[in-house]
């Protein structure tokens, strides 16, 4: 016990133990964020659905969940393929359109998933709306990635991009677009709609919180099984 490595052994096991702590402690605050979230869009999941002309997105900057009515009206030539897309296990594509409504407004509407069949050189076949479009719809607003989230449009049509940039798509298409996109809730929509408002859900937080404090737990039982051998092996050494 009066030897330097020991010492040095004993802080950075309590140096450890307190990052794995911390680690689960801040896993759990996660956690109960994410709870309050998935509550508010419980709630705004079970609201009446307003008219799309009534969203106020000065005052509400967070519409994820909000439901609206609209009458949508089909831009020829406005598409999009949303690239490294996952849905039940298959990887493919998000595409989206633009559709008009109201005077003058336009905003992005989600066709649904489309799958790639591992194919990269040739862009898969989606049917786009070309008729108008009233429908309920649920309303979401996808998170930026702080490391890309620039668009990175490719030309034609549909377009590939890499990342749904609505203030960078504004720019190119030379339009304005209302800043959330739409999900239209009809019974024979024909594509699969993914809906994942809170991208790591409490559960998910919870489970690396006890991870973390596991690990915590092994160390320490670790620490102190070596810490007996030490002494056993200093006391025949005596």
């Amino acid at each position: 016990m009066k030897s330097y490595s020991f010492w040095v052994g004993l802080l950075l096991t309590v140096v450890a133990f307190s990052i794995l702590v911390n680690l689960g402690l801040w896993q759990l605050s996660r956690a109960g964020e994410k709870q309050q979230m998935e509550q508010f869009l419980d709630v705004r999941e079970q609201a009446p659905a307003i008219d799309i002309t009534q969203l106020n997105v000065t005052e509400n900057r967070y519409l994820t969940g909000m439901r609206v009515t609209a009458e949508l009206r089909p831009i020829e030539g406005k598409y999009l393929l949303l690239d490294n897309q996952t849905y039940k296990g298959e990887v493919g594509y998000l595409a989206y359109q633009l559709m008009e409504f109201g005077v003058d407004r336009a905003v992005l509407v989600e066709r649904g998933f489309i799958p790639s069949k591992g194919q990269r050189d040739n862009l898969p076949s989606v049917d786009w709306l070309n008729s108008p479009l009233i429908s309920e719809a649920r309303v979401y607003q996808r998170s930026s990635n702080p490391l890309s989230d620039e668009l990175y449009i490719e030309p034609g049509v549909p377009h590939r991009i890499q990342n749904l940039n609505i203030a960078e798509l504004e720019q190119y298409w030379q339009h304005p677009i209302e800043p959330y996109i739409l999900q239209p809730h009809t019974s024979d929509w024909p594509y699969g709609q993914p809906w994942k408002p809170v991208p790591l859900g409490s559960a998910k937080h919870t489970g690396y919180a006890v991870q973390w404090f596991s690990m915590a737990v092994a160390l320490v039982l670790l620490s102190g099984w070596v810490f007996i051998r030490a002494l056993k092996q200093g006391g025949q050494d005596g």
